[in-house]
């Protein structure tokens, strides 16, 4: 029987999920091995269907892109949510494709053996506490980001950003 994992983050409890599903990569001991190289991470990469998985990074807070006094700030956090994602990316791929060895075998199996090529990827910023409305801002500076057109265009990512509402639409709280 397989155990399942709950992620309390950012006041939001996701899950459970089937650990044969999910790879934590925040608690993860590679991950905390690579921080003294000020590499970031999202908090979990999750499988939801054999052809799906989420690269999912959770917030309670994100400078308001529409005040002109937070502009810097706000330049600044979609910067941080890019690294995130791109040093995730990174790290994922060179896990499963054993350019980083997985010693305490902590990413399942599912991930070492997908078939890519088939598997669409999407980056998730779950911003909780956040009304429909100040999400857009967000998404369009993302998705503008010029780093992050070339890594989506690279890997052929989607990226969303979503809310506390949204969340459960997607089956992340259960």
């Amino acid at each position: 029987m397989s155990t399942t994992i709950s992620i309390p983050e950012s006041g939001l409890n996701f899950g459970p999920y089937e650990e044969t599903d999910l790879f934590y990569v925040e608690k993860s001991s590679i991950y905390k091995s690579l921080q003294k190289s000020s590499t970031k991470t999202v908090e979990f990469i999750l499988r939801i269907r054999d052809d799906e998985i989420l690269f999912v990074e959770a917030k309670s807070s994100f400078p308001n892109p529409e005040n002109p006094e937070s502009l810097d700030k706000f330049k600044h956090s979609v910067e941080e949510i890019y690294n995130k994602f791109a040093h995730s990316i990174n790290l994922f791929f060179a896990l499963v494709l054993k350019r980083v060895d997985d010693r305490n075998n902590e990413v399942p199996d599912f991930f070492k053996s997908a078939k890519y090529s088939a598997v669409k990827i999407k980056l998730l910023l779950v911003l909780n506490g956040f009304q429909m409305e100040w999400l857009s801002g967000i998404q369009d500076a993302l998705y503008i980001h010029k780093k992050l057109i070339r890594l989506r265009k690279i890997w052929s990512l989607e990226v969303a950003v979503i809310n506390h509402e949204q969340v459960k639409e997607y089956g992340l709280l259960k």
